[in-house]
């Protein structure tokens, strides 16, 4: 009975619980991806981006590992030959059987043995080994686990068991110290082959029979040769205890893994050591070898599995999901997946990873200061601490030397023409090189200090040196003459030369920049850097210096303006040893002493993401197809694939997070619920250009977007195929993680401005959506620019302002606006704007029309108000409103034609000819606009109005001509002057003095359907009430009545005899229609003059744009002319808006409906929380009434007992 206590307080919780957890795990594993569901047919661009998400997901879901939760560490594994099936031994003592195709548990049977440590498989004879905490060793019959034998002989516990390649005799090594034989015929123990002074922790055999190794607490490994029975050997390299052994199955490596931390791989035919893996930072636990013997896995008490390549000696892969101790590694016969288990509780299957295609060249004793890339052949050539300059052949891992330094060689540099290579050592030497003979030229004393670096113009002419003597020299390379620049005051450390060779750059330890230029030998002026500049590279566009210094900042100076841009100062943390820009210029790279290599956005100004390299990396080279990266090392080049020319799928971040960021991926995916962690923010999914802010966008997790945004940790920039954040949340419509993007854009603009250019694929849909926060973000998008170079004071007081400038760059440049010497320190007082997104701004253009249509559309009349789109409807009706005025003016001329037909001259024939022309033009002209306008064309009531004129016009002259019926003929005529009328009120639009009555007129008409409703039927009840009084006198006709109460209500009656009821009635009707209602209509005329006060800016502007599409849809040449400029003004200084009163008050007013909806969600948030803590507290009810319930039943037993 006390058995039969045990199995229901044992076997049937902990099988519940594994089965459980198990098909919890199998459903979160299985669920791919977020239902998605449109009510609409999706649109290209969705269907394009949900494509992108299913390849990321295929490759995310394909790479991460399954895991499964057990409530019991996980001490051992054993897979079986079919690869299907995976026995595994737990610390409470049960054996369990995973199918692993199935992802479920088919068994789970409780041993009562304690803690399993070990199992071994006899598939052929149907047979389990078991070793474990206690001394027996234990043979179970498969498939029921039947206990078929214990062997017994260990004093302790038994820590390893390993079968005999002929299956006749099993091994154990013990807590005793023994290694013992056993007899698997016979059933005996055939005695102990080798004894340790301290536990033995672990055992190892060779498959060809030959060998068993075993590992223990006296720091050796063991070696006992079976064919002559004795041991032979005592291996020892480690320092604490030897804890894990492995041998490949070819019998020709010994893999051992120890409590000191490292790996130690032996050669068994001379049993030496061949290599020593110190990554580790604990214990290591585990060792696995591939079939093939290629691949070593490794795993360690820090939680962490290695993968090593041993065939390539490429860089480890670390697998750092667990969250405790890894116990056993398995790595499959056909090197598909890995199996590992650990205390954490926890089963991992893992996708076998792919390794990098890398390359290394090496030079013992030598650490290569200085490695180049020749920019034609790509052929390598370094040089270093061992004094040599060296050519690499590209394909082999063969160098020849092409000279030897009498110092220590530093710097070397290579001609863009491949005809010179230049090196320089720490004695102040230059030696030139013939590239093509690869023999020593010339050798020149340069400084009387180190050469520092050294740099080629690109005709390859000239040479520039920095030196520790202060100077930089520029050399002519025929003449062997040097031009000496003089001002530093510190050693110079880093040289660069603009593309025209007009222009030399150099950093010193003085913490300056001096710009200096080459033919004048003089310095054109210097920059303070605060810190020593390491390294110095101009960007291909000649407008900006990239500066690294000896703390790891990188800063992005303008060489126009003399200042800095941009500076980083978060990404290195040590010295940056080189720079590198890209061709598109978009991008450069940089490399540290911090043994990382940045990748930085020059275009948007953000860190997009991290290599790591396992050594400090003295300088860096790119190929000249941008395709690798080479980085000079302590005794080796490392070549690496370029991240950002990849074509494959494959995830760029810092190399120990690569595993732990696809098993986040794989759970934001699957919609897991992980937990937010920023660290994953540094990765990139390559080769879409996809981080993670993009999955957060795509599968709207807007709290885990807000974290990541606020903590500024990822790049918001747009994917290979242009996809922002931003883009993915307008074609998901996903509101909030849209607005947490805006806000996040608004808040990033004001300090770093050039974040806004991803928006240039996506103002047109914001524009267009009229969001409450678009506003907000026009006016980051177009800024008051206040650096100190730029001029506050033009001397000309009559150049008229503003001047509009489109240009292919943000930055301004005023030499752009005006000569340089109207620049000045008095007169008129001007300021400049830029712009931040590209707009098609050429009249007529097809995107210039859709931007203009998306501001005609937007709901948001504050985007009207932002300084950016004022002084973009205003640039552009100065450049259209000539066409529209023209157009107004040819109107007015037809309606004083039809003033004057109508007051001196009907029925005249000229007169009537002459109207008929204007109809014909006007008509033409409405119908060339409704060509090419489309269904743009209707959204306007005046073209309703025109096409209304000109029919009537035209048939009353068919009609003045055929002599049809003249009476009728002049009601047509009539409304045909009444609607020119009308149509003609609209051109007061043009000018912006009638603008604003334009503008009242229609919104009180707007306003007024209601009061009319009203005054008709107070008109009408007075009408009935007059003629129900007036039925004991006359009886005029309905009208007269009708007429009487209209009068009423304007004030005017006739006194004539009345009675007391009627003039009861009369006093009543003064009173509410002349009082109320006449006051009614003043009330909507005011609260209409009210509104179009308020709004009379984007009123105005509304206007503007209606009018500026109308004529832009008339230039058709102009449909292809869509190139996107920056838009930027230099105009006179005045006070901004948001300085007056008005301004205040709207922000104001937008602080306190921020602050209400912040309130709301905060409110929402927390009901959230207490159902949630409510539904927790129920299901904590509901399981201790189970545990009570099972408590009864077990005191029940025990009282039958």
């Amino acid at each position: 009975m006390e058995e039969l206590k045990t199995d229901i307080l044992t076997a049937q919780p902990a099988l519940f619980a594994l089965s459980a957890l198990v098909e919890k795990q199998v459903k979160i594993t299985k669920k791919p991806t977020k239902k998605r569901q449109y009510k609409k047919p999706l649109t290209p661009q969705q269907i394009r981006l949900n494509e992108i998400i299913d390849e990321i997901s295929e490759y995310i879901m394909g790479a991460a590992e399954d895991s499964l939760t057990t409530p019991f560490q996980i001490k051992c594994l054993a897979l079986s030959r079919d690869n299907v099936n995976l026995f595994f031994g737990s610390s409470n003592g049960n054996i369990a059987r995973y199918n692993r195709v199935q992802k479920n548990i088919t068994d789970d049977i409780p041993l009562n043995v304690g803690p399993i440590y070990g199992i071994c498989l006899d598939e052929i004879s149907s047979k389990a080994f078991i070793c474990g905490e206690d001394p027996i060793v234990r043979i179970y019959r498969l498939p029921r686990y039947e206990l078929e034998f214990e062997l017994k002989g260990h004093e302790q516990s038994v820590n390893s068991i390993r079968l005999g390649h002929t299956r006749e005799f099993l091994y154990s090594a013990s807590n005793d110290g023994t290694v013992k034989k056993w007899n698997l015929k016979t059933l005996e123990n055939e005695g102990t082959i080798m004894q340790h002074v301290g536990k033995a922790s672990s055992l190892a055999l060779t498959v060809n029979g030959k060998y068993v190794f075993s590992g223990g607490a006296d720091n050796l490994i063991r070696v006992y040769q079976l064919l002559h029975g004795q041991q032979i050997l005592n291996l020892k390299s480690h320092n604490d205890c030897v804890k894990s052994l492995a041998v490949n199955s070819q019998s020709t490596f010994l893999a051992s893994g120890s409590d000191d931390c490292t790996v130690i791989l032996w050669n068994i035919e001379d049993f030496t050591p061949i290599r020593v893996f110190i990554d580790h930072e604990a214990t290591i636990q585990a060792l696995a070898f591939s079939l093939d013997g290629s691949i070593l896995l490794t795993g360690s008490a820090d939680f962490t599995i290695k993968v090593w390549d041993l065939a390539k000696e490429r860089r480890e892969i670390t697998l750092n999901s667990h969250k405790n101790i890894i116990n056993e590694l398995i790595i499959s016969p056909n090197q598909d997946f890995i199996i590992s288990c650990s205390d954490d509780k926890s089963l991992r299957v893992w996708s076998f990873p792919q390794f990098l295609e890398e390359q290394v060249f090496k030079a013992l004793e030598n650490s290569f200061n200085s490695v180049v890339i020749s920019p034609i052949s790509s052929e390598v050539i370094s040089c270093g601490t061992d004094k040599y300059v060296r050519w690499w052949n590209p394909t082999k891992d063969e160098a020849c030397v092409l000279c030897e330094t009498n110092g220590t060689s530093l710097k070397v540099a290579v001609a863009k023409d491949e005809s010179w290579i230049a090196a320089g050592d720490d004695l102040g030497k230059i030696y030139l090189i013939n590239y093509k003979e690869k023999k020593l030229e010339k050798e020149i004393q340069a400084h009387l200090g180190p050469v520092r670096d050294l740099c080629f113009s690109h005709d390859a002419r000239y040479l520039v040196s920095g030196g520790g003597d202060s100077t930089v020299s520029v050399w002519h390379i025929e003449k062997l003459e040097a031009t000496v620049l003089r001002g530093h005051l510190q050693s110079v450390w880093a040289v660069a030369i603009s593309s025209d060779g007009e222009t030399a750059i150099s950093g010193s330890g003085d913490g300056t920049l001096r710009v200096w230029d080459v033919f004048k030998g003089k310095e054109r002026y210097s920059a303070q850097s605060q810190e020593q500049i390491s390294a110095l590279q101009i960007d291909r566009q000649d407008r900006y210096v990239i500066s690294g210094d000896l703390r790891g900042n990188v800063k992005i100076w303008s060489i126009y303006e003399k200042a800095i841009e941009t500076d980083f100062n978060e990404q290195h943390r040590d010295c940056v040893t080189s720079i590198y820009v890209c061709h598109d210029n978009e991008n450069f790279l940089t490399s540290s002493r911090d043994k990382t290599i940045y990748i930085f956005s020059l275009k948007y100004r953000v860190a997009l993401s991290y290599l790591t390299r396992k050594q400090t990396i003295f300088s860096m080279a790119v190929s000249a197809d941008e395709m690798l990266i080479a980085t000079g090392e302590q005794e080796m080049i490392y070549f690496q694939e370029n991240p950002l020319k990849s074509t494959k799928p494959r995830i760029v971040g810092p190399h120990e997070g690569l595993q732990k960021f696809i098993a986040y991926a794989k759970e934001v995916i699957s919609d897991s619920g992980p937990e937010h962690d920023s660290s994953m923010d540094n990765f990139i999914i390559l080769p879409y250009f996809f981080n993670i802010l993009h999955i957060y966008a795509y599968y709207n997790f807007s709290s885990y977007l807000k974290q990541s945004l606020l903590q500024s940790s990822a790049p918001m920039v747009p994917s290979r195929e242009g996809h922002t954040p931003m883009t993915i949340t307008l074609l998901r419509k996903t509101r909030y993680s849209r607005d947490e993007i805006i806000k996040a854009l608004y808040r990033f603009g004001k300090s770093s401005p050039f974040i806004l250019l991803t928006l240039e694929r996506d103002i047109f849909v914001l524009t267009k959506l009229g969001l409450p926060l678009v506003e907000e973000l026009y006016k980051v998008l177009f800024q008051q620019a206040s650096r100190h170079s730029l001029p506050k004071f033009c001397e000309d007081e009559e150049m008229i302002l503003p001047i509009v400038n489109l240009s292919e760059h943000p930055r301004i440049k005023p030499v752009e606006f005006m000569d340089e010497s109207l620049m000045g320190n008095s007169g008129k007082c001007i300021c400049f704007m830029e712009s931040y997104v590209k707009i098609a701004l050429t009249v007529g253009s097809k995107e210039s029309i859709d931007f203009l249509e998306s501001l005609s559309k937007c709901k948001n009349n504050e985007i009207f108000r932002t300084p950016f789109i004022k002084s973009i409807i205003d640039y552009k009706w100065r450049q259209v409103g000539f066409m529209m005025k023209t157009l107004g003016g040819m109107y007015f001329l037809y309606l004083l034609i039809m003033c004057l037909y109508t007051a001196y001259f009907q029925g005249n024939v000229y007169f009537q000819s002459a109207l008929f022309v204007f109809n014909v033009i006007l008509t033409a002209f409405e119908t060339f606009q409704l060509c090419v306008s489309g269904s743009h064309y209707f959204t306007y009531v005046w073209n309703y109005i025109d096409w209304t004129r000109s029919i009537l016009v035209l048939v009353y002259l068919i009609n003045s001509w055929s002599d049809v019926d003249m009476e009728l003929n002049f009601s047509i005529f009539s409304l045909a002057t009444f609607v020119s009328w009308i149509r003609g009120f609209s051109f007061f639009r043009i000018f912006s003095k009638t603008r604003y009555l334009t503008n009242m007129v229609v919104e009180v008409i707007k306003s007024i359907t209601g009061f009319l409703v009203i005054m008709a039927y107070s008109t009408l009840a007075f009408t009935f009430l007059f003629m129900v009084l007036a039925g004991l006198h006359a009886n005029p006709s309905f009208l007269s009545y009708l007429s009487v109460s209209y009068n009423l209500m304007l004030g005017a009656f006739d006194d004539g005899e009345y009675d007391i009821i009627e003039w009861t009635c009369i006093t009543f009707a003064l009173i509410v229609n002349p009082v109320v209602i006449l006051n009614l209509l003043i009330s909507i005329v005011s609260d209409a003059f009210d509104k179009v006060k308020s709004d009379s800016i984007s009123a105005d502007a509304r206007e503007l744009v209606d009018m500026i599409i109308e004529i832009e849809n008339l230039m058709i040449t102009r449909r292809g002319r869509n190139e996107k400029k920056f838009f930027q003004v230099c105009k006179e200084y005045e006070k901004d808006e948001e300085d007056e009163w008005e301004g205040k008050i709207r922000e104001m007013q937008k602080y306190i409906e921020e602050i209400i909806e912040n309130n709301e969600k905060d409110r929402e948030k927390i009901i959230k929380l207490i159902k949630m803590q409510e539904r927790e507290a129920n299901e904590q009810s509901t399981k201790l009434d189970i545990v009570v319930h099972r408590m009864k039943k077990i005191c029940e037993a025990e009282k039958i007992i």
